[in-house]
């Protein structure tokens, strides 16, 4: 007999905690087991009625457990390739990936640093350490625990963003000539 969805949630809920440790030993992240919990509770509840054998509840519910692992997994290195490949897009069509030529920084728009802060924190450190302080992408990826590829798109993202922020904070100065900027600083950048 086929037990209701409401039935299926109390039953797989009274057996979490070892859903979740399960789940932990196997992504490493508390977080990500969560996440991963959640969704396969989710798929349980939508297929409870493809459970026949209401005494291997337990045993079909980690069956389920094991398959979003495996796609887990699969989307995380599927976003990986993505990136490298994207980044390799970036760097093929010529992305300038180069650190700033010395003495720029006295040209700057005096709202730059407000507007950084704004930045998601990856975002705004790749920026400071490539852009503002002359660091290769490669030493800056390295420090940051990034793949010199996914930095470089990390890097396209944040000046993008970066670009954007500007233009709506500062207007048409930072369109046309933010180096040569003489806005003052006030207001919200964000």
């Amino acid at each position: 007999m086929a037990r209701s969805p409401d039935q299926l949630a109390i039953e797989l809920n009274n057996h979490r905690k070892a859903f979740k440790a399960f789940l932990t030993a196997r992504v490493g992240s508390q977080a990500e087991a969560e996440d991963i919990l959640q969704n396969g509770l989710l798929k349980a509840l939508q297929r409870a009625g493809e459970l026949q054998d209401d005494a291997r509840l337990t045993a079909w519910f980690y069956r389920v457990l094991r398959n979003a692992v495996v796609d887990h997994y699969r989307s995380r290195a599927s976003a990986r390739r993505r990136h490298d490949e994207l980044g390799a897009m970036i760097k093929g069509l010529g992305e300038d990936i180069a650190a700033a030529p010395k003495g720029w920084e006295s040209q700057l728009c005096g709202c730059l640093g407000g507007v950084v802060k704004t930045l998601k924190p990856q975002h705004a450190e790749l920026l400071r350490r490539v852009d503002l302080n002359g660091e290769s992408v490669q030493h800056a990826a390295k420090a940051l625990r990034l793949t010199p590829n996914n930095a470089s798109v990390t890097l396209h993202r944040a000046r993008k963003e970066l670009r954007i922020r500007l233009e709506r904070f500062c207007g048409a100065c930072a369109k046309d000539a933010c180096l040569d900027c003489d806005c003052l600083p006030v207001g919200n950048p964000a």
